[in-house]
């Protein structure tokens, strides 16, 4: 398809979700402003980007700018617990059987396409043995967990990682704003080995940031050795302490 046929429909798109906002259709709109975003970047034309977030925002929906992440496999043998599987489940897609994927949500899991182990369980409620996987991971799961249950996780995810087990998150940064949103969405783009995941995440809104998370290891007797952060995303690697 060609720029300009691009171009064309997403004009469209944008019109008739004018049309829908105005008439009180707000699903029909986010409906059609979901698929302008999934082509605008093909146009390159900042002006339609805009036009889309400003609609975005005028319906109480906050689009981070597009993120991206590359991962490699990591290193252990051992078994990996990956709290919030369900979806894409990109951990899974690494590490296959060795991942037990938890959800809490039976669909979540259901859809996933990976060889991953995959159980209804809630994050805050582990119902592992103490000292049971070396690693533990979340990856862009702690912004759909409340956030008065993020220390609840941190405790659950001490409690059942061996010492010296690792546990890894990514994750991105919710920002305060004066006129809040109902709802953060960020389209992210996840490169594997031998895959690129084209996705996005949304959720009701709640603030977070790296320090956060890093106030929460410091609670949870967890030792950073590892950080980043880029554009809107980061990540930590912590080690639980003896």
């Amino acid at each position: 398809m060609s720029v300009m046929n691009d171009e064309k429909n997403l004009s469209q798109l944008i019109k008739e979700a004018e049309l829908n906002i105005a008439a009180g259709k707000q699903k029909e709109a986010e409906h059609q402003l979901f698929q302008a975003f999934g082509i605008v970047h093909q146009t390159r034309n900042p002006t339609l980007a805009r036009k889309i977030t400003e609609l975005l925002e005028k319906i109480g929906l906050f689009l981070s700018p597009p993120q991206s992440i590359e991962l490699s496999p990591l290193a252990t043998e051992g078994f990996i617990l990956d709290i919030g599987g369900g979806g894409e489940g990109i951990i899974g897609k690494l590490h296959g059987p060795q991942v037990v994927a938890i959800d809490t949500s039976e669909r979540e899991l259901s859809e996933t396409r990976n060889e991953a182990l995959k159980i209804v369980m809630d994050g805050s409620d582990l119902k592992f043995l103490p000292n049971s996987f070396d690693v533990c991971t979340a990856f862009f799961s702690f912004m759909y967990i409340p956030k008065s249950e993020h220390s609840k996780v941190f405790q659950e995810v001490n409690k059942v990682l061996k010492d010296n087990g690792q546990f890894l998150l990514w994750d991105v940064r919710i920002p305060s704003l004066k006129k809040q949103n109902r709802q953060f969405i960020v389209p992210l783009t996840v490169q594997l080995p031998n895959e690129t995941v084209q996705t996005g995440y949304g959720v009701r809104w709640q603030t977070q940031d790296i320090n956060h998370f890093k106030e929460l290891a410091k609670e949870h007797k967890f030792k950073v050795v590892d950080e980043w952060t880029e554009s809107e995303t980061f990540h930590l690697k912590l080690v639980k302490k003896h």
